[in-house]
């Protein structure tokens, strides 16, 4: 007979260990996410010129 307890144990610990790992994915990303919307808002605002669309 199978030992559901060990089977469980083994589960659980891996559904465990996967959450750790979304959860500390979704923190790395929202932390570079805001560095590179400070990098972006602290940068020179050289302004954007518009031109003319090439002719064809």
């Amino acid at each position: 007979m199978a030992d559901y307890r060990k089977l469980y144990y083994k589960m659980f610990n891996a559904v465990t260990d996967a959450e750790k790992l979304v959860s500390q994915a979704a923190c790395m990303m929202r932390t570079v996410q805001r560095e590179c919307e400070e990098t972006y808002m602290d940068a020179d605002d050289t302004p954007l010129r518009l031109t003319d669309k090439p002719k064809e």
